[in-house]
């Protein structure tokens, strides 16, 4: 086709070359560059129309088939909407505020926790024992709360799992206080008390994700962290050191929207490692946040917990709401104020029906952020244990007893003022205040024996036990 077209022009040229002969026209160099232009303008025109006309060979194809952009893969909507990540619920309690880890490597998360602190007990315990607490139990010593170093498996598609291992003070008052591990052989709390959390399990991207898992994982039942640097206050409420700080099971975690997180349990007791009876224990619980100032939990328990009574059952209701009643728009002023008030409700049945009992406690914090690295908490608490089910009267294996003295009603009040000066540190002062309706925490004279020393059972020593205490403490934590 195109060499037909190529002598048509040659010959249409020598056509014109003649005319122009006997054109006078042609005699004007003007008009002839014109005819020129003109005429190699309309042979382009033709070539680029015969090309348009040519249909592709068989090995040739248009170049959007050829390479066609490519197409991005679809992502679940647990990754394209995580849940809770609408809105910043770092102000919460009980939650970690700080960003992502700096401590990623691939698939792996690693965490490093170091908790130090010093504590003064007003009644300078001779044994140095501060009791009863949960967090920071050494009296007038320069200690170590909590260590931890962990690792977390996520992004895999599939499987996840994590381990913490963990050291410190802190476990002797919590593992450290499980009685299960007498029954038996081959369930001894020097097993398992170093390990804060140990759990493998699988990730289904259905709703918002679903997380299966096995092993030892954290309760919040009453609200507050087993990890002080999350709460608000550094020691604990009394609703809070009364219920578990982990469980021992099967946890199911489902994320059915953005807002809101479904947990269902089957564990082997009340923070226990093992169990005293054959039955298991169960519950749930439930957090929406509808929006970024308010949050709202309500979880369950029911389970079998005195050795020797096989008909004791004890339901127990934990329910926290928590709102950020201010924040501040611009950078001068009050940064952030909020409040989260928890109530707790229980009853223990036994064989005996005069054995059972109710308990029931209210804790109640403020917090308010002055700036971004200084806050001040004030917190109010009180517990309620008709049959001392839940209140611990002495650490398990000391020797000693104390005599019943019924109904148990307990409470205080604590401020805690905390300085960061960098997302991954933090240090905090705090001074606490606490009643009891009967003697329970520990005096001058200590719990532990003569002289405040470990030794055998001595019939002529008894524990000093005061009906109120008054603590203050110092802390720095690292956390990454």
């Amino acid at each position: 086709m195109l060499p037909c077209r190529r002598l048509h022009a040659e010959s249409t040229a020598a056509a014109a070359s003649d005319e122009a002969a006997t054109d006078p026209a042609a005699t004007d160099p003007a008009a002839t560059d014109h005819e020129r232009i003109s005429d190699l303008e309309r042979q382009l025109r033709e070539v680029q129309k015969a090309l348009a006309e040519k249909p592709p060979s068989s090995n040739e194809a248009p170049a959007a088939q050829q390479s066609p952009p490519p197409t991005p893969k679809p992502q679940h909507r647990d990754q394209s909407e995580p849940p809770f990540s609408e809105f910043d619920f770092s102000w919460l309690n009980g939650n970690n505020y700080q960003p992502s880890s700096l401590l990623v490597s691939g698939p792996l998360t690693w965490s490093i926790y170091v908790d130090a602190y010093y504590a003064y007990q007003f009644w300078a315990p001779i044994d140095h024992t501060i009791f009863p607490t949960t967090t920071a139990a050494r009296h007038n010593e320069i200690s170590f709360n909590l260590g931890i170093l962990g690792v977390e498996l996520t992004g895999l598609d599939g499987p996840l799992g994590r381990i913490y291992i963990q050291y410190g003070s802190n476990i002797e008052t919590t593992a450290g206080q499980d009685p299960t591990v007498t029954r038996g052989y081959f369930l001894s709390a020097s097993a398992f008390k170093y390990i804060g959390q140990a759990a493998l399990g699988w990730h289904f991207h259905a709703l918002h994700g679903i997380n299966a898992e096995i092993g030892i994982f954290p309760s919040y039942i009453g609200l507050e962290s087993y990890l002080p640097q999350e709460n608000w206050s550094y020691t604990h409420s009394f609703v809070s050191d009364v219920t578990p700080y982990y469980f021992f099971g099967l946890r199911g975690q489902i994320f059915a929207t953005r807002r809101l997180k479904v947990e269902l349990w089957l564990v082997n007791g009340w923070q226990t490692f093992g169990q005293w009876h054959e039955g298991r224990a169960g519950g749930y619980f439930v957090n929406w946040r509808p929006r970024g100032w308010l949050s709202l939990v309500t979880s369950f328990y029911c389970g079998q917990e005195v050795m020797g009574d096989p008909k004791s059952v004890r339901p127990y209701t934990d329910n926290n709401v928590q709102i950020e009643y201010y924040r501040a728009q611009g950078k001068h002023g009050i940064r952030s104020s909020a409040f989260s008030l928890t109530a707790d409700a229980g009853y223990q049945t036994r064989s005996l029906p005069a054995l059972g009992g109710w308990m029931a406690g209210v804790s109640l914090s403020n917090r308010i952020a002055w700036t971004a690295w200084l806050a001040t908490t004030v917190r109010g608490d009180i517990f309620y244990d008709q049959r001392g089910a839940l209140v611990q009267r002495l650490p398990l294996g000391n020797p000693y007893a104390v005599p019943a003295g019924g109904p148990f009603l307990v409470g205080g009040v604590s401020i805690t003022n905390d300085f960061l000066p960098s997302p991954w540190a933090l240090f905090r002062i705090e001074y606490s205040h606490r009643e009891s309706n009967q003697p329970y925490f520990g005096g001058s004279g200590g719990i532990t024996g003569p002289g405040g020393v470990q030794a055998p059972f001595n019939p002529t020593f008894i524990p000093e036990l005061r009906r109120h205490d008054d603590r203050l403490g110092v802390n720095a934590t690292l956390r990454l």
